[in-house]
């Protein structure tokens, strides 16, 4: 998958189609804002996710930061052995090496956006998005994970 890194300096208006669609499962949308054009920086992800999505395995990054701002809707965040949830104009930091996944807690559509740093932690996403829909073993997955120094971790319990 190519995306259109830019150092430059950019506006993202609300409802704009700008961006380079990084994958769908067919249940949540997302496409990448922004990419610099080497490893460093950041990396700017806004999903749209229906009631529930998305599905993403609980999980652990060992050379990324996180930053999820919600822009619509709640979420739910697991934030280690904890849950939160969020809403319009929070914002939760994931450092590395945190057990963390999310998922829209409804009632309705929600939109975030994801900050991932420095950016070449995209390149997980991009491997994951383009599984998407897909059935993909537990092994498959691990070693996907593995491949962007990030690894899985058993789900909470009530989660």
């Amino acid at each position: 998958m190519q995306f259109e890194p830019t150092p430059q300096s950019m506006l993202v208006r609300q409802g704009s189609s700008e961006g380079t669609p990084l994958g769908s499962s067919g249940r949540a949308r997302l496409k990448v804002l922004n990419q610099p054009p080497d490893d460093g920086g950041y990396a700017l992800i806004e999903g749209s996710h229906p009631v529930g999505e998305p599905r993403i395995r609980d999980h652990v990054h060992a050379q990324h930061e996180e930053t999820f701002v919600v822009l619509l809707g709640r979420y739910e965040v697991r934030l280690g052995p904890d849950v939160v949830t969020v809403s319009v104009g929070d914002y939760v930091f994931v450092p590395r090496g945190t057990p963390h996944t999310y998922r829209n807690a409804g009632p309705s559509p929600a939109r975030i956006l994801n900050i991932i740093s420095p950016s070449d932690g995209l390149a997980l996403l991009a491997e994951l998005g383009a599984l998407a829909g897909s059935v993909v073993d537990d092994r498959l997955l691990a070693e996907i994970h593995a491949r962007h120094a990030a690894r899985l971790v058993d789900p909470l319990p009530s989660w």
